[in-house]
C-alpha cells in the first residue's frame, strides 16, 4: 500500500515538463518540491511559532498525482519571500491505482477533505499560524475553497450563537478567516462531463452493466465523483450561502485547452457582490496553450499566482487595497518580453536555448 513516507522526504531538482516530472516522481516517491517542506513532517517535528505577518502558503495537489510532480515548478518561485509547504493525501488502500508509489488523491472525496482538514488544522495550531494561503490544482482547488468557506461558516454559526446580528456574524467570520488566498489552478468546480466518468461510466450505468465497482477498484472513486452532476458536486454546490464567503481571496486560473475539466469555464468561479473573486483566462497570454496539466508549467500561470499573493502581501503591510489590484501593472512592466510558448501536457518550450543550439549549427 502506498504511504506518505514521514522522515524520509527530500526536496527534488525543480524541472520545468509535467511528463519528465511526473515519470520521476513515480521513481522518486520520496521527493517534495523544491523549495518546500512536507506537512506531516513538520507535524512530527517540534511546535514552533510563526513570525507576525507571516502567511505560510500550503500546496495541494490533484487526482493520481502528487506534490512533487504537481508543483515542481510552482514551488521554488514561490518560496522566494515566504514559507511553502505542501501536502499529499488522499491514497485509497482500496484501489489499485494507490499501489503506484507516489499516486495519490484517489480515495472519496469526501473522505480525502477530512484528510485534508485534520491536516490543516493540525498544522495551522502546530506553526502557530493565524492565516495561511493555500493553492490547489485541479481536486486540489476544490479541498482548499472547501476548507476556507467551511471555516467561514463555523465562524459565522459561532458568533451568531453568541447573540450577533447577521451582518455583524459575517463580518466577524470575514475578518477572522484562518485562509486568506484560495489559488485555484485548473480547478473542477462545478464537475466535468469529459473523460470516461460521464462519457462511459454513466450510459453503461443506465445499461445495468455493473463497472463502476471495477473502475473504483481500478482507480478509486475520485475520478468519478468530479463528474459533471455527480451527486459530490451537486450536493457541495448546493450550499445555502454559495461557492464563495467574504473574507479569502479567490484566485482562478482555467484555461480553454483543458480536455480534462469541461467545460473549461467551471474552473472559474461566480463573482459574488461583496466577495473578492478574480477569474483568469491563462490563454490570455499569447503563445500559451496550457491544459489541464501543462498550466502547472506555465510561466504565465506561476508568474499570476506570485504576483497575486505578493500583492496581497503588500496589501497587509502598507494597508492596500485589493488583492490583484497592482499585477496588471507588474506584467505590463515585464510586457516588452515575448510569452513563452506553452504546449499541453508539456509545458514552456526552451526557445533562447533552441535558437542558441540553432546558431552553433550554422
Amino acid at each position: 500500500m502506498n504511504d506518505y513516507l514521514t522522515g524520509k522526504r527530500v526536496p527534488g531538482p525543480a524541472l520545468r515538463h509535467f511528463p519528465v516530472a511526473y515519470a520521476r516522481s513515480l521513481r522518486h516517491p520520496e521527493w517534495v518540491p523544491s523549495g518546500a517542506r512536507d506537512v506531516r513532517e513538520v507535524l512530527a517535528e517540534a511546535p514552533f511559532d510563526t513570525p507576525d505577518g507571516e502567511v505560510p502558503v500550503v500546496l495541494i495537489h490533484g487526482t493520481w498525482m502528487n506534490s512533487f510532480d504537481t508543483f515542481t515548478m510552482l514551488a521554488p518561485a514561490l518560496a522566494e519571500g515566504r514559507t511553502v509547504y505542501s501536502l499529499d493525501y488522499g491514497a485509497d488502500p482500496n484501489a489499485l491505482v494507490s499501489h503506484v508509489p507516489g499516486v495519490y488523491g484517489s480515495t472519496d472525496l469526501a473522505e480525502a477533505f477530512e484528510e485534508v482538514s485534520a491536516l490543516l488544522d493540525a498544522f495551522r495550531a502546530h506553526i502557530g499560524a493565524r492565516r495561511i494561503d493555500l493553492v490547489g490544482h485541479s481536486q486540489g482547488a476544490l479541498h482548499c475553497r472547501i476548507y476556507a468557506n467551511a471555516h467561514i461558516d463555523s465562524l459565522y454559526d459561532d458568533t451568531l450563537s453568541r447573540g450577533l446580528a447577521p451582518a455583524e456574524a459575517e463580518e466577524f467570520a470575514a475578518a477572522n478567516s484562518p485562509v486568506r488566498a484560495v489559488v485555484s489552478l485548473a480547478g473542477n468546480h462545478h464537475g466535468t462531463s469529459g473523460g470516461i466518468a460521464y462519457r462511459v461510466l454513466k450510459p453503461l450505468d443506465r445499461r445495468g452493466v455493473p463497472v463502476r465497482g471495477l473502475l473504483d477498484r481500478i482507480f478509486g472513486r475520485a475520478g468519478a465523483q468530479q463528474s459533471l452532476h455527480s451527486v459530490y458536486i451537486t450536493g457541495l454546490n448546493k450550499a445555502e450561502r454559495g461557492l464563495t464567503r467574504r473574507g479569502p481571496h479567490y484566485l482562478n486560473i482555467g484555461t480553454p485547452f483543458d480536455t480534462v475539466v469541461t467545460p473549461w469555464n467551471g474552473e472559474f468561479l461566480p463573482e459574488t457582490a461583496g466577495h473578492d473573486v478574480r477569474n483568469v483566462n491563462n490563454a490570455d497570454s499569447d503563445g500559451d496553450w496550457s491544459d489541464h496539466l501543462a498550466i502547472l508549467y506555465s510561466p504565465n500561470a506561476i508568474r499570476t499566482v506570485v504576483e497575486y499573493l505578493d500583492d496581497m502581501d503588500s496589501a497587509d503591510n502598507f494597508g492596500g487595497g485589493a488583492a490583484g489590484s497592482t499585477a496588471g501593472s507588474a506584467r505590463a512592466a515585464g510586457g516588452d518580453r515575448r510569452p513563452p510558448r506553452v504546449l499541453p501536457f508539456v509545458g514552456a518550450l526552451p526557445r533562447a536555448r533552441m535558437r542558441v543550439q540553432l546558431r552553433r549549427k550554422r
